[in-house]
């Protein structure tokens, strides 16, 4: 296995096994963990959202502003060229109500597989258990010489992908060691945050309703130190927190705040998206003529879940056998108030162990966009998570890993 290499691809993750897909000549992969694919194995909830029913454009936006610089990669595999791939390798996709792209078959294991013949079909050979702990340079320090991992052992080659991933989910192979190799070599590396994640709330009575979810619900944050934040979709109560779609789109905000000194941010959420205090007041004087015998906190748990209602009556100070004819204006507005605006107050995010996406990473200013090489390092080349790019749920982040992998293994066969 010693010797020298026509490229060395360090992470066997979804970028790193897309570039040992593409790969030409005699290419090594050297994964820290005992398995490739551990965290693509655990996407989508075991599913794999491999990628989003949209076209490159579409997939940039979703990465905002910086998303321009993903236009090569994205223009060379963009999401058709993706699911093609994986057709190709016996693996029907399908495009779900919300344009997330999965596997017919639900098993990850399945894309996994995939990648795993093509990069063996490359000629592509992958070592596990090994640990990459430098890139190995000329004397000058601008040119790749190969890699020495963390038992002193070499390897020779004129080409390095960095393909580690960032720093979230540690356990799945993603640890930060990337981040450090990268900045050694004097790339460099913005900050970094765990994004699309749970919040942990300080409220008690949120915990109480773990399990329970909000199919349209609205979360607003501001405050000192917090840009404005805006998110609207599903919200899942957790034994800590909040957790959903709609909390996952702004949880690396929050954590930015957090890690940046603010100690509490403030929140609201309205249970049902959409609906204002007024709205909420409109249905209150409804129920006074339709439902003047009903109990209040019954007819709210037919707008909100049976738990939540009664925990709402609570904070307005309802009586718990109060009946809507009696109802009155000033439990009618703390009551409207908590529905459409309820505050919260978030202490943390999950963290690490529990983030889906490292938000930061290398520098778009310190690679080519056309070859995702570095600009200061001949020959090294940085892919997928490690790169200062992520997107909100919905396959946007893993799509942006395959393609930027292929990108970079493309330049180096070229």
């Amino acid at each position: 296995m010693t010797g020298r290499f026509d490229s060395i691809i360090v992470g066997a993750g979804a970028a790193g096994l897309t570039a040992a897909a593409f790969s030409r000549g005699r290419t090594l992969v050297l994964e820290r963990l005992a398995k490739p694919g551990r965290k693509l194995l655990a996407t989508g909830g075991g599913r794999c959202n491999v990628t989003h029913d949209s076209n490159a454009v579409e997939v940039m936006e979703a990465f905002g502003k910086r998303g321009r610089f993903a236009t090569d990669a994205l223009r060379a595999w963009d999401p058709g060229a993706i699911r093609a791939f994986l057709e190709d390798g016996g693996v029907e996709c399908v495009v779900e109500a919300d344009g997330c792209v999965f596997p017919r078959s639900g098993k990850s294991s399945d894309v996994l597989n995939v990648f795993l013949a093509a990069a063996e079909a490359a000629g592509a050979r992958i070592r596990c258990g090994v640990r990459v702990v430098r890139v190995v340079t000329d004397d000058s320090g601008g040119e790749v010489c190969g890699v020495e991992t963390s038992d002193g052992e070499i390897f020779h080659s004129p080409k390095v992908i960095l393909a580690t991933g960032g720093k979230c989910r540690p356990g799945l192979g993603s640890d930060g060691s990337g981040l450090e190799i990268a900045s050694a070599l004097g790339l460099e590396v913005v900050p970094v945050y765990p994004a699309l994640g749970s919040l942990e709330i300080a409220e008690k009575w949120v915990g109480r309703l773990a399990g329970i979810g909000l199919p349209d619900a609205s979360l607003r944050i501001a405050g000192r130190g917090v840009k404005l934040l805006e998110a609207r979709g599903p919200i899942l109560f957790t034994h800590r927190g909040l957790g959903g779609p709609a909390v996952l789109q702004i949880s690396g905000d929050v954590a930015q705040a957090l890690v940046a000194g603010v100690n509490l941010v403030s929140a609201e959420v309205a249970f049902v998206g959409g609906r204002d205090a007024c709205g909420w007041r409109e249905i209150f004087d409804g129920w006074r003529h339709a439902g003047g015998a009903k109990i209040v906190r019954n007819l709210l748990s037919e707008s909100l879940p049976k738990a939540l209602a009664a925990e709402l009556c609570v904070l307005a100070g309802v009586p718990g056998a109060l009946v809507a004819a009696n109802l009155g204006r000033e439990h009618a507005r703390r009551l409207s108030e908590l529905c459409s605006g309820c505050p919260l107050t978030i202490t943390a995010t999950d963290g690490w162990d529990a983030a889906m996406v490292t938000r930061g990473g290398v520098a778009l200013k310190e690679l080519s966009p056309r070859t995702m090489e570095s600009l200061k390092v001949r020959g090294l080349h940085c892919v997928g998570e490690l790169v200062d790019l992520d997107a909100p749920c919905g396959g946007y982040n893993l799509t942006w890993a395959f393609a930027s992998g292929r990108l970079a293994a493309s330049a180096l066969a070229r």
